[in-house]
């Protein structure tokens, strides 16, 4: 009579993925990059000399508008305005945030409605 096999096997003992020359091999290759254990206590870094950064410009040069990231505007609207918005935007079919940037032209403000889809669709 044969004994049944075991439904579960013993764990095997874990294995080395790499032998001690290995390690050593990459702690030396790696040792530039800043991998390393520290083995004693750092050595001082030089601090670079600060150099003045330039007053930006008032106005962005050629490709830098494209580059940077529009801002956000956050604020609370009392809940009775907030629904008026988002009821003429459903009637208009445009999102809030439409609603608001046309309301800020019409009061001479530079916005460039045409970057921005009135139904919140984005291009892809």
């Amino acid at each position: 009579m044969s004994k049944p096999s075991l439904a579960f096997q013993p764990t095997p003992r874990p294995r080395p993925l790499s032998t001690q020359q290995e390690t050593e091999k990459l702690v030396e290759a790696t040792h530039d990059l800043g991998f390393g254990r520290q083995t004693a206590a750092p050595q001082p870094v030089a601090k670079p000399a600060v150099t003045p950064v330039p007053a930006p410009s008032a106005e962005p040069k050629a490709g830098e508008a494209a580059l940077r990231k529009p801002a956000a505007l956050k604020f609370d609207v009392p809940d009775e305005l907030w629904d008026d918005l988002r009821m003429a935007a459903i009637r208009r079919r445009v999102t809030v945030k439409y609603l608001v940037l046309e309301a800020l032209e019409a009061k001479g403000y530079a916005v460039d409605l045409a970057g921005i889809p009135e139904d919140g669709r984005r291009l892809r």
